[in-house]
């Protein structure tokens, strides 16, 4: 009997289709019945056959048809489709997936619970703290300390009790974790804790405490902090020095220049360092002479001081690779310009093939950049690629402070030597920019042959800014025609890589997958019937996985 109640059920849902067509009198409980009778195609074609007789487009009917799908979805036993479910939800942006995101957080899956929280963390609503609260239970300690995160950012009544609660249910060695969460509460209550870390037995808590202390201005925990000045513990006092400046202690003084007179690197870059934040110009001489030394902390650290550009570009001659691309970093931040022939090292990847790590100092109050040759050939160990490109992206926000004609230098010396996995970032930098040249300069780069992706993001970044011409035509072009390829990588780093036998550069499958992700984006971003008919057929036409997350966009475009 249950046999043939399912093969029924599809004959049935076919035939009423049919009917419906035959008669032309499609409504709107038609076309959600098909979608709750999982015949997707035959449901979104039913709702097409319904907006061409009434002539317009119905928002309501597609939300709840997208509703539909994700929650059946979200019941799918194929972990893939869940996944994908959680993250179409995610993408809507809206309250109205709460139920469907609350599955995620129940999930098994551990990659499920982060997804569904993270977009969780991003909706204001009352039901949204209390799925956060309901994270905090899960069997996951990741989940937990992420929601413990999202509890203290957004200062949930209940974090407090939630975070103590799992600090004293995890081992010791994960303690540091806590003052910073504390320290982002920021109230009464949490500042007790603050204090009590300052004379916690473990000196990674002490550590850690005293820089948050000094990250988030607590002046009022100062005099707690200037006690510990005389720690022999040399990581200790680093954090010690570097927070008196922070919190411009001028009371201080005499403490830093003791401090300044240690033979620890790092004690004394803090120390002179603060000293020249309080007002003592001698210590930017103290600082240049570190640099001197190949001291990449102190060369760091002149990134903060004025007056030193001059010094700065004479260390871009220096033979040592560490000193010079430390002082390129500063000189960047100094919005001198003389840094520009040398930053062609940081963004463009030849044979050399350079990556780019943050150091820290003992007392990790101190940064500095390390620089990696032959980078692709090192173990996850050593090199993380996401953060060598990570580097790469922010020093490329950082030159948009530089003059709009040396930063379209800098985007031509990308775009020119096809540095890939730059030009996502590197659009909507130029997107943002929202200047004539800029325009121009995409416009230029728009029909390129020989560059997929420069092509296709100059277009999309034209099509976001209203330009008028086919760049609305091409975007929607490009999203018919690679639809049918399935998104399943949204943050997996490639470099694009020319087939030897002919030269020509063809996309990888991920830069393909963001690079759908973002036209997707835009065209939701639209909210008009035209794109929201674009997504209409992506997902009646393109691949079947695609759908989940093409409903969240649809949601979005809708609302």
């Amino acid at each position: 009997m249950e046999f043939f109640k399912t093969l029924l059920k599809p004959i049935f849902a076919i035939l009423l289709f049919s009917m419906c067509f035959a008669e032309e009198a499609i409504d709107k409980k038609q076309v959600l019945y098909l979608m709750q009778s999982n015949e997707i195609n035959s449901s979104f074609s039913a709702y097409q056959q319904m907006c061409k007789s009434n002539n317009v487009q119905d928002f309501e009917t597609l939300q709840q048809m997208a509703l539909i799908l994700l929650s059946n979805g979200a019941k799918s036993k194929d972990q893939e489709v869940q996944r994908l479910t959680i993250f179409g939800s995610g993408l809507a942006a809206s309250v109205k997936s709460l139920e469907i995101l609350e599955q995620g957080i129940i999930s098994p899956d551990l990659q499920t619970q982060l997804t569904s929280l993270y977009f969780l963390s991003l909706l204001q609503d009352d039901r949204t703290d209390e799925l956060l609260t309901k994270a905090c239970s899960s069997d996951f300690i990741q989940t937990r300390l992420q929601a413990a995160y999202y509890m203290a950012e957004r200062k949930h009544p209940f974090a407090i009790g939630q975070i103590e609660a799992l600090m004293h249910k995890l081992p010791s060695f994960a303690r540091p974790y806590f003052p910073y969460l504390f320290a982002l509460i920021n109230t009464p209550d949490a500042t007790n804790f603050l204090k009590q870390f300052l004379a916690d037995q473990n000196i990674d808590v002490r550590i850690e405490t005293i820089l948050n202390i000094a990250r988030f201005s607590k002046d009022e925990l100062l005099p707690l902090i200037k006690k510990r000045t005389g720690q022999f513990n040399i990581a200790e006092q680093e954090a010690v020095a570097f927070a008196l400046g922070s919190l411009k202690d001028s009371t201080g003084i005499e403490n830093l220049k003791k401090l300044s007179s240690s033979t620890v690197e790092g004690v004394k870059t803090a120390a002179f360092r603060s000293l020249y934040l309080l007002g003592d110009l001698t210590a930017a001489e103290a600082l240049k002479n570190e640099a001197l030394k190949n001291n990449l902390f102190a060369i760091f650290a002149l990134s903060e001081v004025s007056g030193v550009e001059d010094f700065l570009f004479s260390l871009l001659s220096s033979n040592n690779m560490q000193t010079r691309f430390n002082a390129i970093y500063s000189l960047l931040k100094r919005k001198d310009s003389r840094c520009l022939p040398y930053l062609r090292e940081f963004f463009i990847t030849d044979t050399a093939d350079l990556g780019f790590q943050m150091g820290s100092s003992q007392g990790r109050a101190l940064n500095c950049i390390k620089v990696f040759a032959s980078a692709s050939q090192r173990n996850e160990k050593e090199f993380d690629p996401a953060m060598s490109l990570a580097i790469k992206e922010q020093l490329l926000k950082d030159s948009l402070e530089l003059k709009e004609v040396d930063f379209l230098s800098i985007a031509k010396m990308i775009f020119d030597n096809k540095q890939n996995e730059l030009i996502p970032v590197l659009c909507s930098l130029l997107e943002n920019l929202k200047s004539e040249k800029g325009i121009e300069f995409l416009k230029s780069y728009a029909q390129k042959a020989g560059s997929p992706l420069i092509r296709d993001y100059s277009n999309l970044a034209l099509f976001k800014l209203k330009e008028k011409g086919p760049y609305e035509e091409y975007c929607h072009n490009w999203v018919e025609r690679e639809n049918k390829k399935q998104i399943m990588q949204f943050n997996t780093l490639t470099y694009m890589k020319p087939n030897k036998n002919n030269g020509v550069y063809q996309l990888t499958s991920q830069e393909t997958s963001r690079l759908l992700i973002d036209m997707f984006t835009a065209l939701a971003s639209k909210q008009d019937e035209k794109n929201i008919s674009v997504l209409v057929n992506a997902i009646k036409n393109g691949n079947f996985k695609n759908r989940y997350l093409l409903c969240g966009f649809l949601i979005r475009a809708t609302e």
